[in-house]
């Protein structure tokens, strides 16, 4: 048995619960898979998996397992890149999510980018707003819009942006403008299907914060699907200002209530240790916060050199 191999394949099996989702990850059959934790079962002398029809758990002697193999194979990568000379070009894969509407109009670009500068690198780029599981998923990098739960993950604010309220001018010229929060429940709103409040809307202005309720005839899932309706008029609604740049440049859409907004978004870029983190990922990560520096209506936390 290569033992090496095994505790790398059960790591896997551990984080993603099933043999069968650990052998796709890793390119081997599921009874290979199977074998390889059992051979490591029958050498340390212990069950370290509960297994069950529907998914694995981890027995007691698993979990301590798991904690010292886990930082045993992070030892061997920061032994391995301890050796690795600048002039070595980054190598290995490197796996980045991010959300939809803000990760196809700035992110991919930048991860584009990133990778024609390694191309020994293999990079997979992964769209989608819902919150990834970084550790069970593989993921090296996440981009996070927001405030971020308690997760015992490493995150570094790259950024905000603001998020405001606007309309087409040819909505406001048939519906009329709003001059306070309150006239916003007379207009048709634009949101996102899912949104914490449903039917109200937390807005920040010169008294304060304030929660305004309004009366939503369009929703959508996607911000690029959100942002051209506002466009087409069919109501006021809350944009990403990075997402709607060019579109308050060129008129199509004009702020609505300029005292009023809502909270500023931040952006993390999060990763699973701080205890050793590949060459690629810092790579990375700075790579991306050099490329977000170029995008306009986001404010950096730090100016890159």
């Amino acid at each position: 048995m290569d033992r090496f191999a095994a505790m790398k394949t059960f790591v896997r099996v551990a984080e993603l619960g099933t043999l069968s989702a650990a052998a796709r990850e890793l390119g081997l059959t599921q009874p290979a898979v199977s074998q390889q934790v059992m051979g490591l079962e029958r050498h340390l002398n212990a069950q370290l998996l509960h297994r069950s029809t529907r998914r694995l758990a981890l027995t007691e002697a698993g979990e301590a397992y798991y904690r010292e193999v886990r930082a045993i194979l992070q030892s061997v990568d920061e032994a391995e890149e301890s050796v690795a000379t600048a002039t070595i070009g980054l190598r290995g894969s490197l796996r980045v999510h991010g959300p939809v509407g803000f990760g196809q109009m700035h992110l991919s670009p930048a991860v584009i980018e990133f990778q024609r500068l390694h191309p020994d690198l293999v990079i997979e780029l992964v769209l989608d707003d819902r919150i990834a599981d970084v550790i069970a998923e593989g993921v090296d990098v996440a981009i996070r819009l927001g405030e971020l739960k308690s997760s015992g993950l490493i995150a570094r604010k790259l950024a905000t942006f603001e998020r405001i309220l606007v309309a087409s001018p040819g909505y406001l010229a048939e519906h009329g403008t709003p001059q306070s929060p309150d006239d916003l429940i007379h207009h048709r709103h634009v949101r996102f299907a899912w949104t914490p409040l449903g039917e109200a809307i937390p807005l920040i202005g010169p008294a304060g914060p304030v929660t305004v309720p309004v009366r939503s005839t369009f929703l959508a899932n996607n911000a690029f699907v959100l942002n051209d309706a506002l466009c087409a008029g069919l109501g006021i609604g809350g944009a990403q200002v990075p997402l709607v740049k060019a579109h308050l440049d060129n008129g199509r859409l004009v702020r609505v209530l300029p005292d009023h907004a809502y909270a500023p978004l931040d952006i993390h870029a999060v990763y699973a240790t701080s205890r050793f983190v590949p060459r690629r990922v810092r790579a990375f990560i700075d790579h991306l916060s050099t490329s977000m520096a170029r995008i306009e209506g986001l404010h950096m936390i730090h100016k890159p050199d």
